[in-house]
Formats: C-alpha cells, structure tokens, sequence
C-alpha cells in the first residue's frame, strides 16, 4: 500500500481509499510495469493488465469489474475470494489448477499454463483456450458457451455429452474417437490427431478439417455445413449421400474417383490429387483447383464462376466453350494455344510458365493478365486491363502505345528498354532490375515507383511519387528539381552526393551507404530519415525529422541547436555536445542536449522535453524507485551540461 498509493498518485488515475479497500475507477493498466505486489482489498471498476509483470500472487478480496489479463506472469493459483466479471487471460502463467464454482462472463486463457484439469463446476460464458496446456482431461458434462481449443494438450478423450456453441478444435491432440452425441455449433478440427473414426450422421454446423489424420473412411450421413478439409488423409472414397454446404479440399489425398452429380456450393480443391476425371454433371458455385493434378481432359460446356487454376496440371487442351467467370490459371501447363476461333472466355489470365507464345485477336482480359515466365512475346495493340499486369522473366521486348493498367504494371527483369510515351498505370510501377533506361517526361504514378537496380541513368523533373520511390543500387547521380515523394525515398548505394533543396519527402527518406555527404538546410521529414553509414560530417540547419534519426557510423560530431526530432539513434561517445549515463534498473542511456533554446532529456532514444517534462513522464511510466534514480540521473546529465555550456 505505500508504494501503491503514490504510484496512483504520479499516474493521475482516480481511486479512493476507505477501511483498507483501494477502490480504482477507471482501467488500471500495469502491464510491462516492475510492480511485484498489489494491495488486499482492491476494486477495479474497469479492466486490470499485469501483463508481463513481477507479480507473483493476485491480492486477497480482489475485485475487477472488467477484464483480467495475467498474461506471463509468475501467478501459480487464483485466490477462492475473487471476482472478476469479464474475460480472464492467465496465458503463460504458472497457474496448475482453478478455484471450485468458478464463473466467467467472457473468455478464459489458459494457454501454455500447467493446468491438468478442470473443477466440474467450472462455468465460461465465452471461449476456453487450452493450447499447449498440460491439460489431461476434461469434467463430464461439461458445457462452453463459445469456443474451446484444446490444440497441443495431452487429452485422450472427450466427456459423453459435450456441448460447445463455438468451434472445437483437437489439432495435435491424442483423441482417437469422438462421443456419440457430440454437439459441436462451429467448427471441428482434427488435424493431426490420433482421430481414426467418425461417428455416423455427425453434422458439423461449420467446417470439418481432417487433414493429416487416420481416418479411412466418411461415415454416412455426414453434414457440413461449412468447409471438408481431407488434405493428406487415407480416405479414397466420397460418400454419396455427402452434403458439403461449401468447399472441398482434397489436397493429396488417395480418393481416385468423385461421385457422379456432385454439387459443391463454393470451392473444389484437387491438387496434388490421385483423381483422374472430373465427373460430366460436376457443379461448382465458385473455384476450381487442379494444380499438379493428373486430370488430362476438363468436361465440355465448363462454366467456372470465380477461378479455374489448372497450375502445372497434366490438360494440354481447353475445351470449347469454356466460361471462367474471374481467373484462368494456366501457369506451367502444355496448353500449347488459346484456339482462335473458341470460345474460352475469363476476365484474368494467368500464363506465368506457360508455354503459349500468343494471344487470340477475341480473347477479352478484363482484369489481370499474368504473363511471369512466360514465352509470349508481344501483347496485342491497345490493350485495356482493369487489373494487374505483371511480366516478370518475361520474353516481352516491348509494351503497345497506349498501354492502360488499372492496377499494377510489374516488369521486373524483362529486356523492355523503352515505356511508351502515353503509358497510364494506376497502381504500382516495378521496373527493378530490367534494361529501362528513361523514363518518360509524361509518366503519371499514381502509387510505387520501384527502379532499384535498372539501368535508369536520370528522373524527369517535377516528377511525383504518390507512393514509395525506390533507387537503391541504380547510377542516379542526380535528383531531378520539384521531386515530390508521398512515402519512402530509397536513395541507398546510389551515386547522389546531394539532395535538392526543393526535394519534399512525406515519409521516410533512407540515404544508408549512399555517398550523401550534405543535407540541405529546412529540410522536414515526417516520418524517419537514416543517414548511418555515411559520409555525413554536419547535420542542415533547422532539420525536422518527425520519427527516428539514425545517425550511427557517420562522421556527425555535434547535434545542432535548432535540430527536431522524435527519437534518435546515434553512438553517445561521439557526440561533444551531450553529456550521457546509463541507468543500470531501466537499463537505459540517458543523454541531455542543448535544443530550441534550453537543456532537454533524451532517455531511451526518444526526445522526452526539459527536465520538468522528462520527470512528470517518468513519474507516469515507474515506480518511485525507479523514477527517482532514472530522474536524479537526468538531473546530473543537465547539471554537467549546464556547467560544460557556461565554460564555454
């Protein structure tokens, strides 16, 4: 309690103490905090975080009206006279077991806890998690209002009668057989359990994940309500009588064969499958995945209506009047050509690997096309994408005049030497490492500019940058004037030596081992400018970096007096003009810095203010004893330079 109150008191929370009881009326937030005990008789009226804290033992008569985080602390048991009325977070404690008649409104978490079993009165209105817990068994009759996740425990069995209106789910566990009348309101995951068998007529109301399990067979009547995860399972044989309110994922598994007039109200995912057809009356409401499956044909009249990805798969030909009502992947198959008189339609394509070398005249991409790798080696005049465009590897030499991407152009690594002058892109601009060596004086970006390592030798002027614009590693020598960046200017092993006066930066600005050896002055930065590693000798006049300035392994000797900045990075020993100390218990570097006028405090890299400011936040952030010795620490730093500034 002595320490306690003037805690309270440094923090400016409200509280009132009457006959011993310390009542807080508002959250009571102690978490990374280096207090080891708390008073009997607390009330919290709002929510209570020890969050990675010292303490050992929750007080006794402890009352907290809102939630309850004891996450990682060194607490092994909950006293029988508390109460707390929302959610409970003890993940990563030394708890072992919990009080008799225990009732909690919200969630319990009891993650990686030593914890073996429950008490059979146990009541939580929210969701139970005992991850990685060493937790054993579970209370017959037991109910859970919400979700209960006994991943990576030691549990064999399940209790008769077991009711969970969330999610369940037994990955990793040791359970080899599920109760009879098991009620499961969410989803049912058992991947990589010991689970063999399943009960007959079982109806999961959200997905079932049997991935990695022993399972051989389905049982009849099985209800899905939501996803059929079967990836890496024994099964070789669907059910006829299977209702799957979703998708399908049969990703490496044995079955061979899909029952006729199957109907799939999202996904069907079949790659790596041993399945060798796809069935004539075969329904799928959305996507259909066949990467590196062994289907060789694809029934005619296919409508697909949101992906058909055939990546890598064993189909050379397309069928005639296939509709793929979105994506049509194509990545690394022997489809040889889209026949010109077909009528295939999709509104994205994907050919990245791919092995044809030409687009048809009436082939309509709306969206995306995605040629990576690919051999095609011209793309057709006047060509209007909604989406993406991305060329990356790709055989292209040159892109069509009057070339419109709605979203991203990537042509990273082509042999493109030249953009077309009226080039309109939406999205982000890449052009890393390919042979463009100008750029044009009309480019708009709306986005990123990325032309790290390109042969680009100079930026037109009064270009802007609505997003990021990367240089690092190209023979830039120079900035062009009016340069506008929106974020980040990479500038990093570049030929620059300086910077534009008129250069507006609104992010971040790297000029790390670049051969910088002169910022102009009234330089403003919003974000963080890094200069370490370079040959930097003497910071502008009126410098304002928002963020972090990272000085280290520059030849900067002194901090100017009208520098701004948030947090700096910089090796003390270097500095004339500072006077610095550690502070062994905060294990902190303290440095005091003559700026804007009078002595301020730098404590922990971060700009804290003058020395009145610097106290009333340390005063704020640790207990008395800590704040005394990190405040009297910053006394004699101002002190000494104080009297170092009147010598001089």
């Amino acid at each position: 309690m002595e320490q306690f109150i003037p805690f309270l008191n440094t923090r400016e929370i409200k509280y009132s103490v009457e006959d011993n009881t310390v009542t807080i009326f508002e959250n009571l937030d102690l978490a990374g905090m280096r207090i080891e005990v708390l008073p009997d008789n607390l009330i919290v009226n709002g929510d209570l975080d020890l969050k990675v804290t010292k303490i050992k033992k929750l007080p006794d008569n402890l009352t907290v009206n809102g939630r309850l985080c004891a996450r990682y602390t060194k607490i092994k048991a909950l006293p029988a006279n508390f109460n707390v009325k929302g959610s409970i977070d003890l993940m990563g404690t030394k708890v072992t077991s919990l009080p008799d008649n225990l009732t909690v409104n919200g969630d319990l978490n009891l993650n990686e806890t030593h914890i073996k079993s429950l008490p059979a009165n146990l009541t939580v209105e929210g969701n139970l998690d005992l991850r990685g817990s060493h937790l054993l068994v579970l209370p017959d009759k037991f109910h859970v209002a919400g979700k209960l996740d006994l991943s990576d425990t030691k549990i064999d069995r399940l209790p008769d009668n077991l009711n969970v209106q969330g999610d369940l789910n037994l990955d990793r566990t040791r359970i080899k057989e599920l109760p009879e009348n098991l009620n499961v309101a969410g989803s049912l995951r058992l991947n990589d359990s010991k689970i063999k068998k399943l009960p007959d007529n079982l109806v999961i109301a959200g997905n079932l994940d049997l991935s990695n399990t022993r399972i051989k067979k389905l049982p009849g009547g099985l209800k899905v309500g939501g996803e059929l995860k079967l990836y890496r399972t024994r099964i070789k044989k669907l059910p006829d009588d299977l209702t799957v309110a979703n998708g399908i994922s049969l990703v490496r598994c044995k079955i061979r064969k899909l029952p006729d007039n199957l109907t799939v109200n999202s996904y069907l995912d079949l790659g790596f499958s041993k399945i060798k057809k796809l069935p004539d009356n075969l329904t799928v409401a959305n996507g259909i995945s066949l990467v590196r499956c062994k289907i060789r044909k694809l029934p005619d009249n296919l409508t697909v209506n949101s992906y058909l990805d055939l990546g890598f798969s064993k189909i050379k030909k397309l069928p005639d009047n296939l509709i793929v009502n979105g994506y049509l992947g194509l990545r690394g198959t022997n489809v040889k050509k889209l026949l010109k008189h077909s009528n295939v339609q999709c509104t994205s394509l994907g050919l990245e690997y791919a092995k044809i070398k030409q687009l048809p005249a009436n082939i309509e991409e709306k969206n995306s096309l995605y040629l990576d790798y690919s051999k095609l080696k011209k793309l057709p005049d006047n060509l209007c994408l909604k989406g993406d465009l991305t060329l990356r590897y790709a055989a292209i030499k040159k892109l069509p005049d009057k070339l419109i991407v709605g979203g991203d152009l990537d042509m990273s690594r082509t042999r493109i030497k030249k953009l077309p002058e009226n080039l309109k892109v939406a999205g982000k601009l890449n052009f890393s490492s390919t042979k463009l060596e100008k750029l044009p004086h009309n480019l708009h970006i709306s986005s990123d500019l990325d032309l790290h390592n390109s042969k680009v030798r100079k930026i037109p002027d009064n270009l802007k940058v609505n997003g990021t614009l990367d240089l690092y590693n190209t023979k830039i020598k120079k900035l062009p004037k009016n340069l506008f960046v929106k974020n980040t200017l990479y500038l990093s092993n570049t030929k620059i030596k300086t910077l534009p006066s008129d250069l507006k930066v609104e992010g971040d600005l790297w000029l790390s081992y670049s051969n910088i050896k002169k910022l102009p002055d009234n330089l403003k930065l919003n974000g963080d400018l890094y200069l370490n590693n370079t040959n930097i000798q003497k910071l502008p006049k009126n410098l304002f970096v928002k963020n972090t300035l990272d000085i280290r392994h520059t030849k900067i000797t002194t901090l100017p007096e009208d520098l701004a900045f948030g947090r700096i990075e910089l090796n003390p020993k270097k500095i004339k003009n500072i006077v610095y100390k550690n502070c062994p218990s905060i294990k902190a570097t303290i440095f005091a810095v003559y700026l804007q006028g009078e002595i301020k405090i730098v404590g922990g890299n971060t700009l804290v203010g003058n020395l009145t400011e610097f106290e009333q936040r340390t005063d704020k952030l640790f207990l008395q004893a800590e704040a005394d010795e990190y405040k009297q620490i910053a006394r004699d730093c101002a002190a000494q330079l104080q009297q170092k500034l009147s010598f001089n």
